[in-house]
């Protein structure tokens, strides 16, 4: 049965009484200032993700562990903004099922890029063919020529949470910060544009490694945990080199995995990046980085 346009997630800006469906992307088990048990749980479906909230009246914990993550469930409860006029909306859980597959179309609940994907990979691959330098050109088009990498980055997520937190969400992100690297690239011209547009198009690649994700769900790795993305850029970059036999002068090939590694900004930030980022270019792409990210985010929450 199709999901009812109004109890979309997008949708669901006022209070009101609901019984519709969604999936359970996240549940956690926390304690309330009465010391009372509740669950917390990220709702999504094709539109966007809200929290929703279970008080239950028997043990929280038994509850919480016969609950199935990456499932759907049909919902009863309230939408409640707090504070009030804030646009902050959740839902106060009343009670749910789970459903089965004769229930739902999956199609209410996969999210994914909104975006023209030819158009996003015609970006990409033109930005590879303009490139002058030689090494940078052959390690791109080493990633880009192989069938299953691009099929990966083509329809990988960007993250778990936060911003293009669904299918296709890293080629977007990608190319959002590849323009706005661009656009920086005209107001200051003695950027390395070559060097910045790799570090753009690569800064994120060890995103294919550090999620696990279906059509409905998307999970941190144990290598994303582990290592994190920036790491395991790096690490793919090498390898490529290596594999691919490109004699890229140790130089260029320093400044491109710093450009990586600071990918995140200062070191003090706290944001993950193990190296502040200490040349222009690796300013340039933090900045862009941070300014989609944080841009898209505020949108997805807002809209």
């Amino acid at each position: 049965m199709p999901k009812k346009e109004e109890y979309f997630v997008e949708n669901l800006n006022r209070i009101q009484r609901i019984t519709t469906s969604f999936v359970i992307a996240d549940k956690t088990l926390k304690t309330a200032r009465n010391g009372k048990d509740y669950i917390e749980f990220s709702l999504t479906d094709k539109t966007g993700e809200i929290t929703g909230r279970m008080f239950p009246n028997r043990d929280a914990s038994d509850l919480y562990e016969s609950i199935d993550k990456k499932s759907i469930y049909n919902i009863e409860g309230s939408v409640d903004e707090f504070p009030r006029n804030s646009g902050n909306f959740s839902i106060k859980i009343d009670s749910f099922q789970k459903m089965g597959e004769d229930e739902y179309d999956l199609d209410d609940y996969t999210r994914t890029s909104q975006k023209d994907q030819k158009e996003l990979v015609r970006e990409i691959n033109s930005t590879i063919r303009e490139l002058k330098n030689p090494y940078l050109k052959d390690l791109l088009m080493a990633f880009f020529g192989d069938e299953k990498f691009t099929l990966e980055f083509y329809n990988a997520p960007s993250a778990k949470i936060h911003h293009h937190n669904y299918l296709g969400g890293l080629l977007e992100h990608t190319v959002e910060v590849l323009l706005i690297c661009k656009k920086a690239s005209e107001i200051f011209p003695q950027l390395d544009q070559d060097l910045l547009y790799t570090g753009a198009i690569l800064h994120d690649i060890g995103k294919l490694k550090s999620y696990d994700y279906d059509m409905v769900s998307i999970d941190i790795s144990n290598k994303g945990r582990l290592l994190d993305h920036l790491f395991i850029s790096c690490d793919m970059v090498t390898e490529k080199i290596r594999d691919n036999e490109i004699d890229m002068p140790d130089d260029l090939q320093t400044h491109l995995l710093h450009i990586l590694l600071s990918h995140h900004g200062d070191v003090i930030n706290g944001w993950g990046s193990p190296v502040s980022p200490q040349t222009p270019e690796a300013v340039a792409l933090h900045h862009a980085d941070n300014l989609d990210a944080k841009v898209r985010g505020m949108i997805q929450r807002t809209r």
